[in-house]
């Protein structure tokens, strides 16, 4: 009697045998898994459409295997170092492909999406900065590995459904103050979007900043505002005091804001030197913070 499967169960099984009998055809994949063939083919063709496998014809047989960097894994926490070194490893390799597998991985185990922001990106993100200031790394490669991990994020954006009822027309204005911020930035934009709020990420500003910018940002921002008929919070994302301190100061005098709707993510040293003198803003070092702090600003 053959056994009953459903998706997740198929997607792990096929993942535990490709790992070890690269490749194997159809047949094989039934056998083993105690199914029938062409049940088992049609969940294979939904692996294949979904990048988890890939298939190779051979006269009339399909052989399986999987794509680089596609592997089981679960929502354990202890799991999530494993996890880190592997994309870290495929970045720092140039194996985008492998760093983009990994997260299809994550993806297709449902494994919740604060999770991978919080214990997958920003812990490889903040590895690239230490390589970087330890001089491991040049700037150059600093800039290109940032990049490759702000794309590989990007797919969470395209393959995550979004839930629209939560939030109304509420929205996140999101301003990143250098560089090394901008990737942080995406990251939060693409993670309030799937939770139902609408997010606008207008960039890096750190090399427009001059005495005219001010008014231009205050503008744009007020235009954003009014677009919308429900509450606009602004967050200002960076690890540059002078880029905080500008923004801050530009932010505050915008017509349609209030002081506690701007919100400051920054390393914990910037914060507990900045939130003393930042009046009205509200500082953050801890990202899960910041995120529930935003979502009840929201939801108010």
């Amino acid at each position: 009697m053959y056994k009953k499967y459903n998706l997740a169960d198929v997607q792990r099984n096929v993942i535990d045998l490709l790992q070890n009998n690269n490749p194997m055809s159809t047949s094989e994949i039934a056998k083993y898994l105690g199914t029938n063939r062409i049940t088992i083919s049609r969940y294979l063709d939904i692996l294949y459409f979904q990048k988890i496998i890939n298939r190779k014809k051979i006269g009339s047989v399909n052989f399986w295997f999987l794509h680089p960097g596609i592997a089981n894994l679960d929502s354990q926490d202890e799991n999530f170092l494993d996890v880190q070194q592997k994309l870290i490893g495929a970045l720092l390799n140039g194996k985008k492909e492998i760093a983009e597998n990994i997260v299809l991985s994550l993806i297709n185990r449902n494994i919740n999406l604060r999770k991978i922001v919080s214990n997958v990106y920003l812990p490889v993100l903040n590895t690239i900065l230490e390589l970087y200031d330890r001089g491991k790394i040049g700037k150059t490669e600093k800039i290109h590995l940032c990049s490759n991990l702000s794309n590989s994020v990007r797919i969470l954006g395209n393959v995550l459904k979004v839930n629209n009822t939560r939030f109304g027309d509420s929205q996140i204005i999101i301003i990143s103050g250098d560089d090394d911020s901008l990737p942080i930035c995406i990251m939060l934009e693409i993670l309030t979007n799937k939770e139902g709020i609408n997010s606008i990420l207008i960039g890096n500003v750190e090399n427009y900043i001059d005495p005219f910018f001010d008014i231009d940002l205050q503008r744009y921002v007020n235009k954003l505002s009014k677009r919308t008929s429900g509450k606009s919070v602004i967050v200002v994302i960076s690890n540059n005091e002078t880029s905080i301190r500008f923004l801050y100061s530009t932010l505050i005098e915008v017509e349609t804001q209030v002081k506690d709707q701007i919100f400051i993510f920054s390393n914990k040293l910037l914060k507990d030197k900045l939130e003393k003198n930042v009046i009205g803003a509200r500082m953050y070092a801890d990202f899960e913070k910041l995120l529930n702090d935003l979502e009840q600003k929201i939801a108010r």
